[in-house]
């Protein structure tokens, strides 16, 4: 599973980063969105990075400036930034006392097999049907058969085929007091006829799963324009249970078959093949879906709905993608690579992908990022654009490597308790690095690694503790930092100790030891052990079963007399309740004045140690852990001597980003060398520090050599502001290569700002493109034109409709041309503002949020003072609806003397 929790962050971010006292941007926190964007592209957060990212151009780096979210060492290794993945609900915690120990729940009984026959009420939001579940003692004969089962109205129960009594229901679990015990060798058939009414008892923004309702019905009467019927369910971690009797717990597993009648109008989905679809009287029709192969109950699923499906295959199997009506003709790029990335991750395990097919859902109001339901994931609607809103391939590449990986590890191998959870999560986090290393070079990778530290270093600062974690306070609380990015982090020191080879030969043992079963973290550990043929006991002991990471006090100094360099490291964890001594694999790397590196290797089993190592010379710098492959905290003194060689000589990226912003001055040279680099990060730093010396003659003469087209945009982005007449020659040079639309709207805007009039011709060569893009850009020109349309244009289906990565610039637009009216057509124009207009598109819940950015944007440039107040209670009234606390706290935060 991903989470969706991060966005909160980020936004918090941008708009603690708008208000800042100083009425600028903090180089480096615009570093971190700069990257941000670079790790995960931007239809997450949408194109509002866009126009913020270079507004940090104009500001020189300081080496002074130590940003509050950071972790020292090597100048500041470890860089915070957002995580797409995980964050803790910081407000997770136990009142009097530790929470109570939780083990993997007692297996009494094995579920062999489960059938479902399903039909819907949508009137009332019910689910009717028949469960039939086959079941043997697992070891011990059995009198007693207990069934999760919650908010059920109970029609009738038979056992083997005849009708039973013997039971009670508690609206929680179903007890069946069997006639005479069973055993082992022998196998009983459960049938339950039932309505079920599938309600939350937890309805929580701040969770990463953040309702339990376990099966949802969208907009079942009908009710809401713009929004589809939809039925989907979400079961991790118990939450099946609501909507068919199971033993739902992850250590069960067996196979299924669900039939699905609906109207015949709809598409379902589920888990496994689809057996037979046949037509029913009344416009009806009855869909099979079979999985032969065992899996965990929380990995069922059902989907009913409306979509374009596009079809791939893999080895013959299916591969499907499920979008939004019209998301057809983008799917393939929606969910880019996907029979890639099941070969790749077949190939690298040695272990083929088993099941029979591979589907990917897009839903509506999903209430997680994404679920790794076997042969059925499920994602939320954030995941979709149009191909030509995305400027670079593979945007969604990080989620869904990380679903299609569970299909190994969560699904095929599945945790047996979610004590163990990391079995799951840290796998498929570490999945999204080796797709990324694979696909894009290790840069990339390493980049997203940096994430991952700092959003673990985040929670660790408050809550730490083990990665395998018994005492839990609930199931939810396991979603976090640790067990999705620690667990990751640690699966990238694990494979640089044992090596490739031996690394991915443990994971294959491991999967095929315990396919179709439950494991626990020490089953990780034998594997490993036989493989590498050496004890790991203390890997997993100090990285699983304790808490905190390494915080290491590193001095250096050089023995002219002896050409000797001594390092001593001191850890000191301790101070933070940490495990107080990890033995470590410790590399330190030299460097002469030509950049030969020079590696040296000891191992840190003390909490302190001092190492000498013989060299001819001082070095130009000497950098602790070069490879940056160990979650460490380091605090280092780094003379200033030695940024610009940490900059330009390291393998690691790490280590040039951190010496990168500490450096106020970057010689020429320096920078010419950055800007050849193959890392589109560096070259992202390099135009960052042209940008910030108002070097724009450079920074256009980069655009035009700049073969990144996302690099390219940003300097266009840069140049609209800081010199448009350069901005107006490169729109005009990049709409002649270029369709994409974020290009073409931020185009059309530079040349609006010198020649209005001759944005407006060039917009009209794209006036019958559907792309929000254009349309939002030609509301921008229009309005600042001050005629060529009327309130109409703001009224009509697409406008209500914008998606939310151009809702912020067209309610900016709907402002601007309001200012311009009279006081009625204004007045209409706030009215319809102040209604739910423009609330039921893509990502409803965060469309509040840029209606008060966007009119934010024209409340603060408006001069006419009667509009400017009714602007102002306009957005006090939208923000007054908000129901979503975080986002209120955030627009507080920001805009709080408006809003108040």
């Amino acid at each position: 599973m991903v989470t969706f929790l991060a966005m909160k962050k980020v936004i918090k971010e941008i708009l603690r980063l708008i208000s800042d006292n100083e009425s600028r941007f903090n180089a480096v926190s615009v570093y971190t969105l700069f990257t941000f964007v670079f790790i995960f592209d931007k239809h997450m957060i949408k194109y509002y990075f866009a126009s913020l990212l270079f507004m940090g151009l104009l500001i020189s780096c300081s080496p002074k400036t130590i940003p509050p979210a950071t972790t020292e060492g090597d100048g500041g290794v470890h860089i915070i930034l957002d995580s797409m993945e995980i964050y803790a609900d910081e407000s997770v915690g136990v009142i009097g006392g530790a929470p109570e120990y939780h083990p993997a729940e007692d297996r009494t009984w094995d579920l062999l097999h489960t059938m479902l026959d399903l039909s819907f009420d949508w009137n009332n939001s019910t689910v009717i049907g028949t469960a039939t579940l086959t079941l043997t003692p697992l070891f011990y004969p059995q009198s007693e058969l207990r069934l999760d089962a919650v908010g059920f109205s109970i029609k009738e129960i038979l056992v083997n085929a005849k009708p039973f009594s013997q039971f009670t229901y508690d609206s929680n679990e179903i007890v069946l007091q069997l006639p005479q015990p069973m055993t082992r060798r022998e196998k009983l058939s459960v049938a339950i006829e039932y309505v079920a009414t599938p309600r939350p008892d937890y309805n929580d923004q701040g969770a990463a799963i953040t309702n339990d309702q376990g099966l949802f019905f969208i907009d079942p009467l009908d009710t809401v324009p713009g929004l589809p019927r939809q039925i989907w369910t979400q079961g991790e971690t118990s939450s099946n249970r609501k909507w068919f009797p199971t033993i739902d717990q992850p250590n069960e597993r067996g196979t299924q078959e669900i039939f699905l009648t609906v109207a015949d109008t709809f598409m379902t989905l589920s888990n496994g093949a689809l057996v037979s679809s046949t037509r029913l009287p009344n416009g009806m029709r009855r869909d099979h879906w079979k999985l032969e192969l065992p899996h965990a109950p929380y990995l069922a699923m059902v989907a009913v709905g409306i979509w374009d499906k596009v079809s791939d295959t893999w080895r013959g199997r299916p591969v499907d993608y499920y979008v939004d009506p019209g998301y057809g003709p983008s799917a393939r790029d929606i969910f880019a690579h996907t029979p890639e990335m099941i070969d790749f991750f077949s190939e690298i395990l040695g272990v083929d992908f088993v099941w029979p097919k591979y589907a990917q859902v897009v839903v509506k109001e999903f209430v997680s990022g994404a679920m790794e339901n076997t042969t059925a994931v499920t994602f939320g609607e954030f995941v979709q654009f149009y191909s030509d809103d995305m400027i670079e391939p593979g945007a969604n590449d990080y989620i869904v490597s990380h679903e299609l990986f569970h299909h190994w590890f969560g699904d095929l191998v599945t945790l047996e308790s979610w004590a163990n959870l990391t079995l799951n999560e840290g796998f498929a986090n570490y999945a999204e690095y080796l797709w990324a290393e694979h696909k894009y070079g290790r840069d990339k990778a390493d980049v997203q690694r940096m994430g991952e530290l700092s959003s673990y270093f985040e929670q660790a600062s408050y809550d730490a503790h083990p990665l395998i974690h018994y005492h839990y306070s609930n199931e939810g609380a396991m979603f976090d930092a640790h067990s999705y990015n620690k667990g990751g982090l640690v699966l990238h020191m694990l494979r640089d100790e044992v090596g490739d080879e031996a690394f991915f030969a443990s994971l294959r043992l491991y999967l095929q030891r315990h396919a179709y079963s439950s494991v626990e973290a020490d089953d990780l550990r034998q594997a490993f052990e036989e493989i590498a043929g050496t004890d790991l006991k203390w890997f997993f002991d100090q990285w699983f079963f304790e808490k905190g990471h390494p915080v290491l006090d590193i001095k250096q100094r050089y023995d002219e007399a002896a050409n000797q360099l001594i390092v001593n490291i001191t850890q000191v964890q301790d101070e933070q309740g940490f495990h107080p001594n990890f033995r470590l694999p410790v590399e330190i790397a030299t460097y002469d004045v030509n950049g030969k590196e020079t590696l040296n290797k000891f191992w840190l089993n003390q909490k302190s140690q001092s190492y000498t190592i013989d060299i001819n010379e001082e070095p130009v710098a000497v950098v602790f852990d070069p490879r940056d492959i160990l979650l460490a905290v380091v605090n280092q003194e780094i003379p200033e001597t030695e940024y610009l060689p940490r900059l330009l000589y390291p393998k690691s990226i790490s280590h040039r980003i951190s010496a990168f912003r500490v450096m106020n001055e970057i010689t020429d040279p320096a920078i010419e060398t950055m800007l050849k680099d193959s890392s589109v990060t560096i070259r992202a730093l390099a135009i960052q520090y042209l940008g910030s010396k108002e070097n724009y003659e450079r920074l256009y003469q980069v655009a035009l050599m700049e073969t990144n087209l996302d690099l390219r945009y940003y300097i266009l982005q840069a140049l609209i502001d800081l010199d448009p007449p350069k901005a107006k020659l490169l729109a005009e040079k990049m709409l002649e290569t270029t369709t994409k639309n974020p290009v073409v709207y931020d185009a059309l805007m530079a040349i609006a700002k010198t020649d209005l009039d001759g944005a407006i011709q060039y917009a009209k060569k794209f006036e019958n493109s559907p792309s929000a893009a254009i349309y939002a850009a030609q509301a921008a020109l229009y309005a600042r034109k001050g005629s060529g349309i009327n309130l109409e244009f703001f009224k009509s289906d697409r406008a209500k409709n914008i998606p939310i990565d151009y809702l912020e610039e067209y309610i900016t637009a709907l402002a601007l041309y309001l200012s311009k009216q009279d006081a009625t057509v204004q007045q209409q124009g706030l009215s319809l503002l102040k209604s739910d207009f423009y609330l039921h598109g893509p990502i409803p819940e965060y469309r509040r949020f840029y209606l008060i950015t966007g009119l934010m944007a024209q409340h603060t440039n408006e001069t006419n003072q009667a509009f400017k107040n009714s602007l102002q209670q306009t957005i006090k009234y939208i923000y007054e609806q908000e129901e979503d606390d975080y986002l209120k706290e955030v627009l507080r935060e920001g805009f709080g003397s408006i809003l108040e």
